[in-house]
């Protein structure tokens, strides 16, 4: 051993050696950057390690043979040589020596390389499981551009992703929306799974330059926070459709037991111009943040893309999606009439299914547009259809929930939200539905608890302040109810639908002088006569707009009950009566007052047409059967009653019915109770209802003075 590292030393071994290991180093360093940099092959770094790993022995046998110096390379001579002017040759059993290192270190070094590459591929294109999960949520991609303007294009490719995953069997894939709402709120992509409760995380970066981005992804094991597989991706812009289907393919490969071949997980959202794709791209920026004022700009946006490619099938059922919750409705943006707003969308609709009729959106607003006509039991099909396609589509099953609840089928319809709450657990609307049907369930401390908390997660909302001041409302407590939805007004300004709510409390109030203050629309123009007692204007403006709409039945019914309450009864039984037979059941019965039938059954009552008077209140009984209790469904109840003469009974539910918060104004002129009307129980609840009223209303104008 002496000798040997005395001959190390002698023929000046170690120097090229060290020499040769920093040279590596260097040029290992410099490889990596420019691999990065130019987006070459991945495997060009862990190639070069291996040439220089694979050339160290022969580095070291030629360091031994020969001496590198400034000089030039020489022949080493041996210890017997040293002393001895002749310098043995380079010879054959030193090249046979140097052949054999040199074959034995390549075999190796192709070995090492072909595993690599085969790793390496398998990585890439997904052809390897290395975890089977069922559960993913893809959140928003970080937005890395220098000057950070490319957040849209970030959150929408995380989100196209999303969808092309949802569309793959076996899957439940969390909605974008909820990854990025805990994003903001700085959870880590662990902490995000395990609030999601999904197995794996795919999280990444976006870098934007030109029109090339760079897009690099991550997915995590949501268990031990271990990094399952990374990639960087080099795209033109107009290539990201394709690295959206490259990257979705090798997830579900990655995570499943199967293998999903190139041109598998198309996605369906392409388009040929990248102006259109950024246009569409910002239309879904603006549509997640649920507001009258955004759903404005998401359909411009919308509308852009489509003038950009008219072919564009997303953007049609962006702008179709944009313009239905656009319409007029508790739960929508109140812009435009329902009507109008489902025939637009329906119109969309077509030409995006022209275009690309496997795109599950489609359906899913297909459905809500049935919903909006009110075509309930047909908006099940198109729901079905979408969920056929996208399994993980929560909003499918927020609005099939909306279907059930509207045909009383209170069951399925929390099933159905239930899905769509697993999906996007905190996605605004989810979460104001749940409460909705809680409150519609009469569970209304739980549904006020609902309220409270969106409220605490998303205050810039109007969501949560309208959700409460459905509660007050129902609750009879008006003043509270005016007070949240001035709230809600303050961040939805535009919201017709909450302006109409906030009117017609005030309006229930007699607040007739603030009320016109706030409008001018004539729609309260015949509540506020009444309440001014302006009687002969009040039957003159209905008896002109009878004659401009001779055979409109609800201007005729508006204006026999108005005489009901407050002129002729004749006219009243004519008007209310005239023209019944002519609607359809479902606009007979209307729930929870089951109007304008019991109406038309106290006409039926007077004239004695008792067939039809008794067939009507069998009907309604069996529809409240059906209801949730609630003040609405007491009153019917207690008006029921009243018709059948059970005064008892009525005066019992109508107890009920205030204790549950019945205030309407209009009770003690209600013609349907007058059987128990001379009642001293009836007097007292009639009492305490004015002197509420009276207590609110002036609670409400101070808060208007303030």
């Amino acid at each position: 051993m002496k000798r040997f590292l005395s001959e190390l030393k002698r023929r000046e071994v170690i120097k090229p050696l060290l020499a040769y290991l920093g040279l590596a180093w260097l040029l290992l360093q410099v490889v990596g950057l420019v691999t990065g940099f130019l987006n070459l092959h991945p495997l060009v770094g862990p190639a070069t390690l291996l040439i220089f790993v694979c050339g160290f022995p022969i580095a070291c046998y030629l360091s031994w043979h020969f001496d590198f110096t400034m000089d030039g390379i020489k022949r080493t001579p041996g210890i017997d040589e040293e002393f001895n002017p002749r310098i043995e040759p380079f010879g054959p059993k030193n090249w046979i020596g140097l052949s054999a290192i040199f074959v034995i270190s390549a075999f190796i070094g192709i070995q090492y390389f072909e595993s690599i590459s085969d790793q390496q591929r398998a990585s890439s294109e997904g052809l390897s499981t290395i975890k089977t999960s069922d559960s993913l949520a893809v959140l928003p991609f970080s937005d890395q551009s220098p000057e950070k303007d490319q957040g849209y294009l970030a959150v929408g490719l995380a989100e196209e992703i999303t969808s092309l995953l949802g569309s793959a069997d076996g899957f439940k894939v969390s909605a974008s929306r909820s990854g990025q709402i805990l994003t903001e709120r700085g959870l880590t992509p662990v902490d995000i799974g395990k609030r999601l409760e999904v197995d794996t995380v795919l999280t990444g970066s976006v870098r934007a330059s030109g029109n090339r981005i760079r897009v690099r992804v991550e997915l995590l094991d949501t268990e031990n926070g271990r990094t399952l597989w990374s990639e960087s991706f080099l795209r033109e812009l107009k290539d990201v459709f394709e690295l959206e289907s490259e990257i979705s393919r090798a997830v579900v490969n990655l995570l499943q037991d199967r293998y999903l071949e190139a041109g598998e997980l198309k996605s369906l959202s392409s388009t040929e111009s990248v102006d259109a794709y950024v246009m569409y791209l910002k239309g879904r920026e603006a549509y997640r943040k649920q507001s009258t004022e955004s759903m404005k700009q998401a359909r411009k946006y919308f509308e852009q893309a489509i003038a950009l490619d008219p072919e564009y099938a997303a953007a049609y059922v962006g702008l179709a999606d944009t313009i239905a919750l656009l319409s007029e409705g508790a739960a929508t943006f109140g812009i435009l009439k329902s009507e109008i707003a489902s025939t637009l969308a329906e119109r969309n609709l077509e030409k995006a299914i022209v275009r690309e009729p496997e795109i599950a959106q489609i359906y899913a607003v297909m459905g809500l547009v049935k919903y909006l006509r009110k075509e309930y039991e047909d908006s099940f099909e198109a729901f079905d259809k979408a969920l056929e396609i996208n399994p993980s589509l929560a909003i499918a099953y927020m609005w099939k929930s909306a279907s059930f609840i509207a045909l009383q089928r209170y069951d399925e319809a929390i099933e159905e939200q239930i899905k769509a709450r697993e999906l996007d657990p905190l996605f605004i609307t989810n979460t104001y539905n749940l409460g909705v049907q809680l409150l519609w369930q009469g569970k209304v401390d739980e549904a006020k608890q609902v309220f409270i908390n969106l409220k605490e997660d998303h205050p810039d909302s109007s969501f949560p302040f309208q959700g409460l001041a459905d509660v007050y409302f129902r609750e009879g407590k008006f003043a509270a109810s005016i007070k949240e939805l001035l709230f809600a007004i303050e961040r939805s300004p535009e919201n017709t639908e909450l302006e109409y709510r906030l009117n017609s409390s005030l309006l229930n109030l007699g607040l007739v002088d603030i009320l016109k203050s706030q409008t001018s629309d004539p729609i309260y123009d015949s509540t506020m006569l009444i309440f001014e007692e302006r009687f002969d204007e009040l039957f003159n403006k209905m008896e002109f707009e009878l004659e401009a709409n001779p055979d409109d039945y609800w201007i005729a019914f508006e204006s026999g009950w108005y005489h009901a309450m407050f002129g002729k009864k004749e006219t009243a039984i004519y008007q209310i009566s005239h023209n019944y037979e002519q609607l359809e059941d479902f606009d007979k019965y209307t729930m929870p007052f089951c109007s304008p039938a019991i109406e038309v059954a106290w006409t039926d009552k007077i004239t004695e047409n008792l067939q039809r008077f008794e067939s009507t209140l069998t009907k309604c009984s069996k529809l409240l059967q059906n209801e949730l209790s609630w003040s609405f469904t007491f009153y019917t109840t207690a008006r029921l009653h009243a018709l059948k003469g059970d005064s008892s009974q009525a005066l019992v539910f109508l107890q009920k019915s205030v204790d549950a918060g019945w205030r309407e104004w209009w009770t003690k002129y209600d013609p349907l109770l007058e059987g128990i009307n001379n009642d001293a129980e009836y007097k007292a609840l009639i009492r305490f209802i004015d002197e509420d009223l009276a207590r609110q209303a002036k609670e409400v104008r101070q808060l208007f003075e303030e």
